[in-house]
């Protein structure tokens, strides 16, 4: 019996599986394959090769193992083998990073995702788990490729923190359905609520659980009619005991609806200071969306349409109050009004509500708008066809259509698995560098070779989701929050991936346009991004009827991307003897890129100028996209809502921007300032800014929770 000798000296008999498990993972991590029979071959030669010895070191062992794959022509799996083997020669400065890394959080916290505050203990104890299993996926589960690419920065892979986890990323939960006959959460049974007090306590409970166990954007989608069933048994239960004292009928129909009125009230005031001030157990607040305002005028009677209309009216009026004595209203959860205009044209309570919602904005940005009813977009295309809201998740990511085996469209309940992002100023670069006399055709050439990689990593991601067990998240996949999610605890996600969507990002096609043609986006017309774009749907169509998965197109958000990138590109250009043109010149910065397909933040144009140039690329981009514009006077109603109404028109997920300061000193707010209060001269501001698709604090009493360049960013906006 031969007996290897292992590195603590301890000894075991040699075990030919443990060859095979070991090439198999060499294998997968160079994205090749070995059937059954070769890898009986290559642990057999193996075997044949000690045959004459009694014991084996694990190190002789491993060398013997890379020349039996090299012999056999498995030169790269050989390769991934011995880089696995050899990863102690990297270990220590690898450990070095991540100590650096733990350093500078405790010491300067980390302002890479304004999301996150990293003063709290809690907070960072989840910042360096993530360096470290960001570190560990990066070294032993992407291929060599992949690591160079993301190295190099041609692609980002989004959440990288989190895909050794193998969790999803945003969704539509179904929080209705959870609700509905009660759940079990975390080994703990609840009733249905009875109250929509207590079911909005409850939906503030779910979130904080549910969010923890994936990544990216959480919604709640048309909650105003999921809250609908809970408003009538408060109203009940009000005018039943109304009634038991002896309060004649009207005074008690009066008082009961007061009474479920101040339900309301305290609990959205519940729901956002629970979301606001309790980070989730993933260390960040949840990212948290709330979709409202459509109903059907002709199957709802007046009194629910009056109660929808309240309801969606309490949690604005909740938002414009704010909290505490300065009134500071909060960022979360994200408020996006569903505007479907023939509704808003034909009934009191919706175009009471449309007035409520913009009157809103105007104060706190938010609600967003998203089209239903436009000539233009497929959220509009399938609402109109089918009567399915597809809800926005996170600050701008979208489900692509999927019907049932019925052929009934789904959106709620599902999910997306994760974003991976082009970089295509390195790209165009990498082009002009490798090909001088041929780089325009040599770029989709390149573009092409980077999403077949997005692809291969997309196929290993849906694997891996599928494998998972359904205990992992089981408010989504055993209590009915994700469609058909109510298997068993032990059962595997299975074939509740065929709903999932996987997004091909993109960003700085702005810059990229620079490169291009030597001109900006709003110069140039956008010519080359919506050719880049078109070429993206093209391709992603081939990748959908081969692969049978939904892949989509998102218009990258950028938050701390936009500075990555821009850093990334720089080092290429330095290592390569490059001259970085956006060091110096106008209109752009080398410290970040513009996000998606947006033109660029310092352009003098109007609103309806800059709605008009992002029109064409905003519904090539339909997996992820918003249109947000300027506002210099926000306390104009009428303008806003010109602003809001005209972008229903063009079918797009509608936002409008100011910086909205709050003075810690005098109390007072004011607008489109960034670090002087205007009325007392404190530097003592906390603002909230739009970061790219959602609200963050770029001020906190002074401090940012945004990095530099996002920073440098806002500081230049003209349009944005």
């Amino acid at each position: 019996m031969l007996t290897v000798v292992k590195k603590d000296n301890s000894r075991e008999d040699f075990k030919t599986a443990k060859i095979i498990d070991a090439v198999k993972k060499a294998a997968y991590r160079c994205d090749q394959t070995i059937d059954e029979e070769r890898l009986d071959r290559i642990a057999a030669e193996v075997r044949q090769r000690l045959a004459d010895e009694k014991e084996v070191s694990v190190g002789q062992l491993h060398e013997l193992v890379i020349a039996v794959l090299a012999s056999q022509q498995f030169r790269q799996v050989a390769e991934a083998y011995a880089e696995y083997r050899y990863y102690k020669t990297t270990y220590a400065k690898t450990f070095e990073q991540l100590r650096q890394d733990a350093d500078d959080v405790l010491r300067l916290g980390d302002r890479e995702n304004a999301n996150y505050d990293s003063s709290l203990v809690s907070t960072k104890g989840s910042l360096i788990k993530g360096y470290l299993t960001k570190s560990l996926y990066k070294q032993f589960y992407l291929s060599g490729r992949e690591k160079e690419l993301i190295e190099r920065g041609d692609i980002y892979i989004h959440d990288l923190r989190d895909m050794i986890l193998g969790c999803i990323n945003c969704c539509l939960f179904d929080i209705g359905r959870v609700l509905k006959d009660g759940f079990e959460m975390s080994n703990v049974q609840y009733s249905e609520p009875k109250t929509v007090l207590s079911a909005l306590q409850v939906i503030g409970d779910i979130t904080l659980v549910a969010t923890a166990q994936q990544f990216g954007g959480f919604t709640l989608p048309e909650l105003d009619k999921v809250l609908l069933p809970y408003v009538k048994k408060s109203l009940a239960a009000a005018l039943a005991k109304y009634r038991e004292i002896g309060i004649d009928e009207e005074t008690a129909q009066r008082i009961a609806k007061k009474d479920v009125v101040r339900e309301l009230e305290q609990g959205f005031q519940s729901l956002e200071l629970k979301l606001n001030t309790v980070p989730c157990s993933r260390g960040d607040f949840a990212f948290t969306t709330i979709t409202f305002g459509q109903w059907d005028v002709d199957k709802n009677s007046e009194e629910d349409k009056e109660w929808l209309k309240t309801i969606s009216v309490v949690m604005l009026r909740v938002r414009r109050n704010g909290h505490g004595k300065d009134g500071k209203p909060v960022v979360f959860p994200k408020l996006v009004y569903l505007y479907d205009e023939k509704q808003i044209d034909s009934d009191r309570s919706s175009s009471e509500l449309f007035d409520e919602a913009v009157r809103t904005s105007s104060e706190c940005m938010y609600p967003d708008y998203l089209s239903l009813s436009s000539e233009s977009g497929s959220v509009s295309k399938i609402f109109q066809e089918t009567g399915a809201i597809t809800s926005p998740m996170g600050c701008r990511a979208f489900l692509s259509y999927w019907e049932n085996e019925q052929g009934e469209a789904v959106t709620v309940g599902r999910c997306n698995i994760g974003a991976v992002s082009l970089n295509l100023p390195i790209i165009l670069k990498l082009a002009q560098l490798q090909h001088p006399d041929s780089w325009r055709d040599a770029f989709w050439t390149i573009l092409d070779e980077r999403l077949e990689f997005i692809r291969s990593f997309f196929n290993k991601r849906y694997d891996i989701i599928r494998q998972q067990k359904c205990s992992s998240n089981p408010l989504a996949f055993t209590q009915g929050g994700f469609y058909e999610g109510t298997k068993g605890p032990d059962e595997k996600v299975g074939d509740l991936v065929r709903y999932m969507t996987a997004s091909f990002g993109i960003t700085a096609l702005d810059e990229a346009t620079y490169l291009w043609s030597g001109k900006r986006l709003v110069e140039e017309g956008g010519e080359f991004s919506s050719t880049v774009l078109t070429h993206l749907k093209e391709k992603l169509a081939q990748f959908k009827a081969e692969d049978h998965y939904l892949y989509a197109i998102y218009g990258t958000p950028a938050e701390s991307l936009c500075s990555t990138q821009a850093r990334q590109y720089d080092t290429f250009c330095k290592a390569n003897s490059i001259d970085n043109v956006f060091a110096h010149t106008a209109h752009y910065s080398p410290d970040y890129f513009t996000n998606s397909f947006h033109v660029n933040v310092t352009e003098e144009i109007t609103p309806f100028e800059k709605q008009d140039h992002e029109f064409r690329d905003f519904h090539l981009c339909e997996g992820g996209h918003i249109q947000y514009v300027r506002l210099d006077n926000p306390d104009n109603f009428d303008a806003v809502k010109s602003v809001i109404r005209r972008g229903m028109k063009k079918g797009f997920y509608q936002g409008v921007n100011f910086d909205s300061a709050y003075c810690g000193d005098c109390g007072k707010h004011s607008t489109n300032v960034l670090h002087t209060c205007p009325h007392c001269g404190s530097t003592n501001l906390s603002v909230i800014s739009r970061v790219c698709g959602y609200l963050g604090y770029s001020n906190v009493n002074g401090t940012s929770r945004m990095n530099d360049g996002k920073m440098c960013e806002i500081k230049n906006r003209k349009s944005m």
